[in-house]
């Protein structure tokens, strides 16, 4: 086996490893894409939880208010 030979192997080797690393970033960029939009989806869910709940939370005011003044006026 001459030079030329092992310089070619070891050539089509570290281009093939190049090639596979390259393909694998592209990958990843991808996965990592994925997940924003996942943490995206999942921000926009829990606004919409909380805005729900802050709803609830002024109408438990309301009727908590309501309330207390029953027990004001019908106490003696």
């Amino acid at each position: 086996m001459g030079w030329e030979q092992v310089i070619t192997v070891v050539a089509t080797v570290v281009l093939a490893v190049l090639v596979a690393v390259l393909y694998n970033n592209r990958r990843f960029d991808d996965v990592h894409r994925r997940i924003d939009d996942l943490r995206a989806d999942m921000n926009a869910r829990f606004a919409q939880v909380d805005a729900r709940l802050s709803e609830l939370r002024e109408d438990l005011r309301e009727i908590r208010g309501m309330l207390q003044e029953a027990l004001r006026t019908s106490t003696p």
